[in-house]
């Protein structure tokens, strides 16, 4: 039951589609396989929205080079060509977007029969415009000075290039800027949700399962030096609760009946010393009492 929980039929990829974004995406999806998680996990892994990885692993919407590093992490994949495909797959996917935006016009193939076939008509001769004297001189220069003409050419293409690389690089830094959540440390983490911040590089220091049969989980990230609980709702009525080194604490009731919604989560909490994390799991105000353990193995 579980394996085909975890087991997703993906849809076949849009025809149009780059070849450097198809690679891209079969990657990332056997990345997942890799994981073992499904998208709701997936999401709570990452950071990242469930909507959105459904959206990537479909190529429906190009995924952020930030995504692509925590879905790496995840996995523990640290081959770095992934990255280097992605930015291939990058560039494949603007030009795409530049070629939809701009659009190609095609006359159709009757309009173009009844042309064909219709009566001509002499057009009239107009004088040769500006852009027509220029295709001359340039012609005749090729053919008296081929070599100067070469150089004249590779000059102008590197002026042309060069902008627009430029450009490229900064709107990608800048789309990726926009799309990656806010990062925090330590006291700014306090009473933050995990899932709204680019704290991505999650580990599990300790686990727990309560009598009821309750699995809970202390998360600690360690570039963000903040932890909380993770668990999934079993039954409605029960609390978590997760306290810090200084004595502060998060917790979180659970309201809703078990549900696909999902893991539960406490606030986020500050971790200087991410090994005297504590958590403790109340099963219901009608059964007292309480289960704790800590994160005494945790990395400092």
């Amino acid at each position: 039951m579980e394996n085909s929980r975890r087991t997703s039929r993906w849809r076949e990829l849009p025809l149009t589609l780059p070849a450097e974004c198809v690679r891209l995406v079969t990657d990332l999806r056997e990345l997942k396989a890799r994981s073992g998680l499904n998208l709701a996990e997936l999401a709570e892994a990452t950071a990242i929205s469930k909507s959105s990885w459904e959206r990537y692993l479909n190529g429906k919407q190009f995924p952020p080079r930030h995504a692509v590093a925590a879905l790496c992490q995840v996995v523990g994949e640290t081959d770095s060509g992934i990255l280097a495909r992605w930015a291939l797959a990058d560039a494949a996917w603007s030009c795409r977007e530049h070629a939809i935006a701009t659009g190609h016009v095609h006359s159709s193939p009757t309009t173009g029969h009844a042309a064909a076939v219709g009566p001509e008509v002499p057009a009239p001769r107009r004088p040769p415009g500006p852009l027509h004297r220029a295709l001359l001189a340039a012609s005749v220069l090729i053919t008296r000075r081929p070599r100067t003409a070469t150089a004249g050419v590779v000059l102008v293409c590197a002026a042309m290039i060069t902008p627009a690389a430029i450009y490229h690089m900064t709107h990608a830094a800048t789309r990726a800027s926009r799309a990656r959540p806010p990062v925090c440390r330590l006291g700014s983490c306090e009473g933050r949700n995990p899932r709204t911040t680019a704290c991505e590089d999650p580990i599990t220091v300790a686990s727990h399962t309560a009598a009821d049969g309750t699995r809970l989980e202390i998360r600690l990230s360690p570039s963000c030096r903040a932890g909380w609980i993770r668990t999934r709702t079993t039954h409605k009525g029960f609390r978590i609760e997760i306290t810090g080194p200084g004595g502060h604490r998060q917790s979180a009731v659970v309201t809703t009946l078990p549900s696909d919604q999902g893991p539960v989560t406490t606030a986020m909490i500050s971790a200087a010393h991410p090994s005297r994390l504590r958590a403790c799991y109340y099963p219901s105000a009608h059964q007292p009492g309480r289960e704790c353990f800590d994160g005494a193995d945790a990395p400092t």
